[in-house]
């Protein structure tokens, strides 16, 4: 199997890596400006280019996508002209002109090739467990959920000064909204669709960012519940990830930092087992990948294909122009 690598930084670098482990005989080929080589291609014996048109000979069975989020576009477009299956890092892109421009030319090519974009938290056994309960239907009827996410930017990527990050420009998809996209794409997978969106954000800390670092959005359906209320920040000096989903009959908290699944009811709480790696992050990567490279095999969809991954970008869209940006 060879597969085209485009961007290796600390996102591209762990998928490269989780592709040799899972799948020991890939062959790689990285596209990068002015085929540069490094460790990490001397370590996987990677094929170096500098422009795409080389890397289809040979042709790769499949693309990683892992660029600033801002400049997807330019990877995605030749991907889709050439039919190469591409798993795309979330989000899909950062503006609606994007969207709308992915749209067109996934119809107008016909594009059918597996894809998948990288909400890895789906994998993530504690989080599949919790959109079981809901179908369950235990907690009785959700009226609110608060999703909470935040870390200490300069943390997140101690190898890099944060400030040079992409986390730290608007216009390459850095700021919260887009950065921490998860909480919006769980709030579909668990909920459905959201048409009311509204909230605040601002660059309020002392980082020296080009973007927002907080944001409370409050998305709301059509008719009926959940409320569902995201607060994230790259400010908590210790990370956070937590959520609350508040029923009339029982209530759960998930909280990534304790490991932790509770189901809150009236008399008692009850601890609920997620497994060995119910709340291991690095492993929803690895899951996530091996998902879609089976995929890629099989030629069978993914479970997060780039169409439904755009609705979770139009919902950030969304919360980005309720706040004004």
């Amino acid at each position: 199997m060879r597969a085209l690598i485009i961007g290796t930084g600390s996102i591209g670098t762990r998928h490269v890596e989780n592709i040799r482990e899972l799948f020991p005989e890939t062959e790689f080929v990285f596209l990068r400006r002015e085929a540069v080589r490094d460790a990490l291609a001397d370590a996987c014996r990677a094929e170096v280019v500098a422009n795409f048109y080389e890397t289809l000979q040979p042709r790769p069975d499949f693309a990683v996508v892992a660029t600033p989020s801002g400049l997807h576009m330019d990877a995605i477009t030749p991907l889709i002209e050439a039919a190469i299956p591409f798993y795309l890092e979330k989000p899909a892109v950062t503006r609606q002109s994007d969207v709308d421009a992915l749209r067109r030319l996934l119809k107008e090519n016909k594009f059918s090739g597996p894809t998948f974009v990288g909400c890895n938290l789906r994998f993530l056994e504690s989080i599949v467990r919790i959109r079981d309960i809901l179908k369950e239907g235990s907690l009785g009827t959700v009226v609110r959920t608060q999703l909470t996410v935040g870390q200490w930017l300069p943390d997140w990527r101690k190898a890099q000064d944060y400030r040079q990050s992409y986390s730290a420009r608007s216009d390459l998809g850095g700021g919260v909204i887009f950065d921490l996209i998860h909480e919006f794409d769980l709030a579909r997978w668990w909920f459905g669709e959201f048409e009311h969106v509204t909230g605040h954000s601002g660059k309020f800390s002392m980082l020296d960012i080009d973007a927002e670092d907080t944001a409370t959005i409050l998305l709301k359906k059509k008719e009926g519940p959940p409320l569902v209320t995201i607060n994230m920040d790259y400010v908590s000096r210790q990370p956070v990830r937590r959520y609350e989903l508040v029923g009339d009959r029982a209530t759960l908290v998930w909280d990534l930092g304790e490991r932790t699944l509770k189901k809150i009811g009236a008399r008692e709480t009850e601890i609920i087992d997620c497994g060995v790696s119910g709340f291991d992050m690095v492993d929803s990567y690895r899951t996530a990948m091996r998902h879609f490279i089976q995929c890629v095999e099989t030629l069978q969809p993914t479970c997060l294909d780039v169409t439904d991954g755009l609705k979770t970008t139009e919902l950030a869209l969304k919360a980005r122009l309720g706040v004004g940006l």
